[in-house]
């Protein structure tokens, strides 16, 4: 056996910690008899674009360092008004922001142990000259701190390669000197990006490995172009919605769970291996439904091959011994578990390793956009969707564009001066059935 490690994946199971989702909401637009307007679709990446999904990009960022809940949600939290802008011309790409760095300061002096014995004032004044260090180490971008200001200025410069769909930094991407976009042997190493363009959308993403356990990381940066008046009328509400990128959802969800630093792996093993999950929202009438079948086999299987990294003697069992024992504890705790869950149902199939669950009777309120379920929707009781716990009511506002629904949730959390917010798209799919 593992004898150091087999309980502990049970253990992340049973966790009833935060899992939120939210961000501002979005107001449904006009009346479903509203005039649709178009612009007509640009099929170039020429233009001006501004980073969207800001949370989600975040996220990924915070989420590769091995940090209290509460200190995840702080980090989070300070940085949720950052803005950037890009612009691409002659197969160039120039990224550009000016981000003040202090309530970023704030949240970090909460909790750093390079804070210690130290005023806020004097702790920000240090930080002030890390940041004018950092933006001396650039020497192919503009960057520069304004110590009067607090604001951190940076523009880097791409060069674009649209046969291979990719853009090259020669200094990777960053926001300040403390969210990374990139990888290498220090902070401003050449990194080259995958774009993909759609729908006035464009989407960068770069994989790559933490240097320090060989764990797998994933980037992804939002851009919408500038100027955009593409409006559309809402879909109708009843019918299949599919998640999108819901890698983010769970990501953030883990980023708010107790993590020690060895199981810090967790934030960037299931993400990854679960980067294709899509979980449904099935509407009829006023009930809603949520509906998802996952796979464990992949991230036991990734978690294995890090603790035989890790220290291989502690590890006396085959990979797939390893999977089949975690499942048959994970699939005991879920059945114990729903006892207390009267609204989830789960199915196990044992041989390919996968998990059906489905939370029922969710109640839509068209009039206030709100879905209220009973029991919190989670994933395996791992990627809790509410700061409450599992068993207990959990209300989520909503809004619709096109055929693209956000379920969004922000709450508080007085005890530890919080604000939690976080958000997960779906996708219309189909229509409800008519008899």
């Amino acid at each position: 056996m593992i004898r150091h490690y087999k309980k502990l994946f049970l253990a992340f199971v049973a966790l009833l910690s935060v899992f939120v989702l939210a961000s501002c909401s979005q107001e449904q637009s006009g009346s479903k008899n509203a005039a649709k307007t178009e612009t007509p679709k640009v099929e170039t990446i020429d233009g001006e674009w501004e980073l969207v999904d800001t949370l989600d990009a975040l996220t990924s960022s915070i989420g590769t360092f091995t940090l209290r809940p509460v200190s995840f949600g702080q980090l989070l939290d300070s940085v949720k008004d950052f803005k950037m802008d890009m612009k691409i011309e002659n197969n160039t790409a120039t990224m550009k922001y000016d981000y003040n760095i202090d309530n970023f300061i704030k949240a970090y002096y909460t909790f750093s142990k390079d804070a210690e014995g130290k005023t806020e004032e004097e702790f920000k004044k240090e930080l002030y000259n890390d940041h004018e260090k950092f933006a001396g180490d650039f020497k192919k971008y503009k960057v520069s701190m304004n110590k009067e200001t607090g604001v951190f200025s940076y523009e880097a410069t791409g060069s674009i390669d649209q046969n291979a769909k990719t853009m090259t930094f020669d200094e990777g991407i960053t926001v300040a000197n403390s969210f990374f976009f990139s990888f290498g042997e220090n902070r401003v190493s050449p990194n080259t990006y995958h774009y993909e363009l759609k729908d006035d959308m464009l989407y960068i993403t770069i994989d790559g490995k933490r240097p320090n356990d060989n764990l797998p990381v994933h980037y992804e940066l939002h851009f919408k172009r500038k100027g955009s008046t593409t409006k559309k009328d809402p879909a109708p509400i009843e019918g299949k919605w599919q998640a999108i990128n819901f890698r983010s959802t769970l990501e953030r969800g883990i980023g708010y769970q107790y993590l020690g630093e060895e199981d810090s792996a967790f934030k960037l093993i299931y993400p990854e291996a679960w980067k294709d999950l899509a979980p449904t929202l099935n509407i009829t009438a006023t009930t809603v439904e949520f509906d998802y079948t996952v796979s464990l086999a992949d991230g036991l299987g990734m978690f294995y091959d890090y603790l035989k990294q890790k220290d291989a003697s502690k590890v006396d069992v085959t990979r797939d011994d390893y999977i089949r024992s975690q499942y048959l504890r994970i699939t005991f705790s879920l059945e114990d578990a729903a006892k207390e869950l009267p609204n989830t149902t789960y199915e196990f199939d044992r041989d390919k390793g996968t998990i059906h669950s489905v939370l029922k009777n969710g109640k839509l309120d068209s009039a206030n956009q709100t879905i209220t379920f009973s029991e919190s929707p989670n994933i395996i009781r791992f990627g809790l969707m509410s700061t409450k716990p599992v068993n207990q009511e959990t209300t989520y506002k909503y809004s619709i564009d096109g055929d693209i629904l956000t379920l969004t949730i922000e709450q508080r959390d007085e005890k530890n001066n919080l604000n939690t917010i976080n958000m997960t798209k779906f996708k219309k799919v189909s229509d409800a059935k008519t008899n």
